[in-house]
């Protein structure tokens, strides 16, 4: 069954809760790219990323669109939709970079080949291991009270995998906040039970992130996130030697090149792998096998995107050796063009339909190009 047909959609997707993080900026909506591929006998299949990701990616929602309809969609049209390997080449061969790009096509030719052989993605894979993933839950910048408030919430709904974003312009209100969560963490007598970390999105210099971490380390915080740029070798061993706890690298490691250098260096202790970064679904499970191979932990998340994007990551879960999960990113979209991804608290239901499981209704997207 071959490819015959590109389309490529836009869709604005306010959210019902800004937010803004160290390296953000406050965002108030989001931008989904979406893609389609439709086989011979009608078949079609969806991915979708989220293109107003400049603060992290280096992507916008005008350079994916045109990444996919100028380079990637010519090399997709002809090209057996069952054989995953050869798109996949067909995809990393058409540009270099990009990743944004290759996620959505990567995802939508998955959820084509799931829905043509009638099966979940995760059977693509090999098979499921969780049938549900417990998602960590955030802790914003807002206030010391409402922090208290947030965390007593998140633990009573039955999350254990907690991340305080930190990085702000004063360290003592990120110390603030991540007391007091740890407060309410030691209160319910959770302290061997919930994974405590903190994500700095790159914000500190090598030095203040020594300085920082040895003091939230003895506040519970057993997980630092991308606490800096990750530029220097040299300095990256100087925070390895003196960081206090776990060390995931996010933001610098995107890609599967990205994780052998790391890897080498012996400077991380996890990674955080999002498809968005590394190019997708088939990516994701490379880097996963290698974090294996390395004894590197690895938990799978995404950013605040849609559905459609969170599904294709919860596939992904569902397959992972790994307890780390970061993947309800839709829930704060007012109104998302996709259905079908439950959501219980922190616990998010891996899908049991074809393809990744959900359905997005074309009527709320914006065609935006086609290869007709």
């Amino acid at each position: 069954m071959k490819i015959i047909k590109v389309t490529v959609y836009t869709c604005a997707e306010p959210l019902k809760i800004p937010f803004r993080h160290a390296s953000s900026g406050l965002v108030t909506a989001l931008d989904g790219v979406y893609v389609k591929l439709t086989a011979e006998d009608g078949t079609e299949g969806f991915g979708e990323v989220r293109g107003n990701c400049s603060y992290f990616t280096g992507d916008t929602t005008g350079a994916v669109v045109s990444t996919i309809s100028t380079v990637v969609a010519p090399k997709l049209l002809g090209l057996p939709a069952e054989n995953l390997n050869r798109i996949h080449l067909a995809i990393e061969g058409s540009v270099e970079g990009n990743m944004a790009a290759k996620a959505a096509c990567d995802c939508a030719a998955y959820d084509l080949a799931g829905k043509l052989a009638e099966k979940p993605v995760y059977d693509l894979l090999g098979g499921k291991i969780h049938d549900v993933l417990p998602s960590e839950e955030n802790i914003p910048f807002m206030s010391p009270e409402e922090a208290k408030a947030r965390a007593e919430e998140i633990l009573e709904g039955g999350c254990r995998f907690l991340k305080v974003r930190v990085g702000a312009d004063s360290f003592s209100y990120d110390l603030k906040r991540v007391r007091i969560v740890w407060d309410v963490i030691r209160d319910r007598g959770l302290e061997d039970e919930v994974v405590y970390s903190v994500d700095a999105n790159q914000a500190w210099n090598v030095r203040d992130a020594i300085r920082n971490l040895n003091v939230l380390v003895n506040y519970g915080v057993t997980v630092a996130e991308q606490p800096v740029r990750y530029q220097s070798p040299l300095r990256l061993k100087e925070l390895k030697a003196h960081c206090p706890m776990k060390l995931f690298g996010d933001e610098a490691v995107a890609t599967v090149e990205d994780f052998v250098r790391y890897a080498e260096l012996g400077v991380l202790d996890g990674i955080h792998i999002k498809l968005i970064k590394c190019g997708g679904i088939f990516n994701a499970v490379r880097l996963m096998t290698l974090a294996k191979a390395h004894e590197i932990e690895f938990m799978i998340g995404g950013m605040d995107e849609g559905m459609m994007a969170v599904a294709a990551a919860v596939q992904c879960g569902a397959i992972a050796e790994t307890r780390l999960f970061e993947v309800h990113g839709h829930v704060r979209i007012e109104e998302d063009p996709t259905t079908g991804l439950l959501v219980c608290g922190s616990k998010v239901f891996v899908p049991e339909g074809a393809g990744l499981g959900v359905t997005v209704d074309e009527a709320k997207l914006t065609e935006v190009f086609t290869t007709d």
